[in-house]
């Protein structure tokens, strides 16, 4: 059973998670542990570990460890989950852990389900000793069927520790879609950590080619300033960019200009996965100089969507 965010009440309830689940491959637990500390502290939000065992018989185990143990394998993965809840037990974290065979993606979904937790955490780094986590696989099947955010922790982002508590928060807006309830739930991330934000939006490369290129920047920037006038609660900081040429590259080049803690995006699950490798959302995750916190479009459903819908299946029956 998946979650489904339904309203902006739903989604400010997301940025404050109460419960975390956090995917690991156990090579990636130093990247990891910080953000979860912080994280789980700042919400008060209780963590499960979860890690998938890969079958024994998968080309990936082979590889990886000759002549595979299952029980060995076993064992190894208890000892090392348990030592990195007694990290988080020291830090007054509430916790518990899952390890299990089964298909990484396939396990934390269902765990996801289980636990009812409203954040995943995980690193994109790689392939560990005792794991199956690796970006373009696990990544791309969990971002593209989730309807939780999910926090990736990609193989470029710094490991310093301002980026651990975010102060500057990025959030990229499309201006064609359901931005209002992205922008909110960006807007409500920052205000639970006094972070300031900075919404951009990026035009086409050959805008600047264009006749009268200034008043396309110009209604960038109004449409951008439209989102901070437009909640009638008190905002962060916030901060407004428009910017021309490829979307990827802009979005890396001002986050490392702005020294941004956390990009927050929104990712495309309408997409089939066997796209999702082409993604302006896989490219961000590949190359951000800091962590990113993704939520999936096509998943909030407006009040006037759901009447529409029980209308519909009333015309029907």
């Amino acid at each position: 059973m998946e979650h489904s965010v339904e309203s902006t009440a739903e989604l400010s309830a997301l940025a404050v998670p109460k419960h975390i689940l956090v995917a690991t491959d156990l090579a990636d637990s130093e990247d990891l542990i910080p953000h979860v500390i912080s994280q789980a502290k700042a919400c008060g939000g209780h963590v499960t570990l979860v890690h998938a065992i890969p079958f024994a018989s998968a080309p990936i185990v082979a590889k990886a460890i000759a002549e595979p143990d299952n029980a060995e394998m076993e064992r190894d993965v208890r000892l090392m989950m348990t030592g990195i809840m007694r990290a988080l037990e020291s830090q007054g974290i509430t916790c518990d852990f899952v390890s299990r065979q089964g298909h990484a993606a396939d396990v934390i979904r269902e765990e996801l389900a289980r636990t009812g937790a409203n954040r995943l955490i995980m690193a994109t780094h790689g392939r560990g000793k005792l794991g199956q986590l690796a970006l373009g696989s696990v990544a791309k099947e969990l971002l593209t069927s989730v309807d939780v955010p999910v926090f990736i922790v990609g193989p470029q982002s710094h490991t310093d520790t301002v980026h651990f508590t975010p102060t500057r928060i990025l959030h990229l807006v499309s201006l064609n879609g359901d931005d209002q309830k992205r922008v909110s739930f960006a807007f409500d991330v920052a205000k639970h950590y006094g972070a300031e934000v900075t919404l951009l939006h990026v035009l086409d490369p050959d805008v600047k080619d264009a006749m009268n290129p200034e008043r396309t920047f110009k209604w960038a920037q109004n449409a951008l300033a439209a989102f901070v006038t437009h909640t009638s609660e008190m905002t962060p900081r916030v901060r407004t960019r428009v910017e021309a040429g490829n979307t990827v590259n802009e979005i890396v080049r001002v986050a490392s200009q702005e020294k941004t803690d956390w990009i927050v995006l929104g990712v495309d699950g309408r997409f089939p996965s066997t796209r999702f490798l082409d993604s302006t959302a896989y490219k961000v995750l590949a190359s951000a100089p800091c962590p990113v916190l993704t939520l999936r479009h096509g998943q909030v459903k407006s009040e006037e969507k759901v009447r529409m819908s029980e209308r519909i299946s009333l015309i029907i029956a």
